[in-house]
């Protein structure tokens, strides 16, 4: 993450603008278009951009018999800070 954020090189602000405000959600990823280009981010993209490893189990459909004795309401009580979710 350090060595995308350390990338300076001439900001277009107004261009940043326009990119978030026409970005959206396209499957699982990011898409955008700007003065006629279409800018298409992908998890692979993205995990190489910033130097992040897009690895682990998936834990947001549940205990898949992948991670055992996983309770997901116990897990989601602990992430959302929500102690009396049932």
């Amino acid at each position: 993450m350090k060595r995308f954020l350390k990338r300076t090189r001439n900001i277009h602000s107004d261009l940043v603008k326009v990119f978030y405000s026409n970005l959206q959600f396209s499957g699982d990823s990011l898409v955008s278009h700007v003065k006629g280009v279409d800018m298409v981010i992908t998890n692979d993209v993205w995990t190489i951009m910033v130097g992040l490893k897009y690895s682990g189990i998936r834990i947001n459909s549940g205990n898949l018999g992948v991670v055992e004795d996983f309770n997901k309401i116990s897990f989601t009580k602990v992430v959302s800070r929500i102690p009396t979710l049932k």
